[in-house]
């Protein structure tokens, strides 16, 4: 997709800061991350989401991953499946998961892929997961190809995960429309001019996504809006299930 090679640069200009852009956060900022601290944000965003997700009902087994990054909730659903297929298009992030994750990514099989689509057979996962991934896509489509990908390898009962923005849950994205897309289409003409940046960042009304899971498939579709710990702000997931 377009937004694959600003992903692959910024998998060696500043990995952390590109899955975490927490403020000062960045290398060269006044206190940039360190793999503990990175690490220990996952594992209580984490925590937050699986309250949730064994509520919904949660099958363990093999667990794909969209968007693993520097694999800083791969090392969550290591502990929680027990498999865990983990995907990102950067090789540089994948080689930065493994060195953090050591041996707790034993069970992780890890995956550089350019295009939505995940290496599995029909039916043989039991959960799909993504986190602050999708809203990074320069178009609804990948979205909606990874939720079409995630419903074939599922097996029934399976169950998917993942966060989405939309207006008006993000407390701290209450950002007015026009000036979101202006920032859009700024990083679109600085991505021209090859000019790192800040990625593009989207939200989608829940009813689009609602539609695109129900059109797909899914059944007992949700949305769920609640606060993580590690900034207090509120985070919109949505939930599936494979009848």
């Amino acid at each position: 997709m377009k937004s694959n090679r600003e992903w692959q640069a910024w998998g060696k200009a500043d990995p952390l800061w590109a899955v975490a852009s927490w403020a000062g956060k960045q290398r060269g900022g006044p206190s940039p991350w360190t793999p503990q601290e990175f690490l220990a944000v996952g594992a209580s965003d984490f925590r937050d989401v699986l309250h949730h997700w064994e509520h919904f009902g949660l099958e363990r087994g093999t667990c794909v991953e969209i968007g693993s990054g520097a694999g800083r909730m791969t090392a969550q659903l290591a502990h929680t499946f027990s498999d865990v297929v983990a995907l990102d298009v950067s090789d540089d992030q994948i080689a930065l998961a493994k060195k953090l994750l050591g041996t707790g990514a034993a069970n992780v099989t890890f995956h550089q892929v350019s295009d939505p689509a995940i290496p599995l057979a029909d039916g043989t996962c039991s959960a799909v997961f993504s986190s602050h991934v999708f809203q990074h896509f320069p178009e609804f489509g990948g979205v909606q190809r990874y939720l079409t990908e995630a419903f074939r390898v599922l097996r029934s009962g399976g169950t998917v995960c993942f966060h989405l923005p939309t207006p008006g849950a993000h407390r701290g994205s209450a950002v007015p429309q026009w000036r979101l897309a202006f920032h859009n289409v700024a990083t679109r003409v600085r991505r021209l001019l090859g000019i790192l940046t800040v990625m593009e960042y989207h939200r989608y009304p829940a009813e689009r996504v609602f539609e695109t899971l129900q059109r797909i498939g899914f059944r007992d579709v949700e949305l769920r809006i609640f606060d993580m710990a590690s900034n207090g702000d509120a985070h919109s997931f949505f939930f599936g299930r494979r009848p």
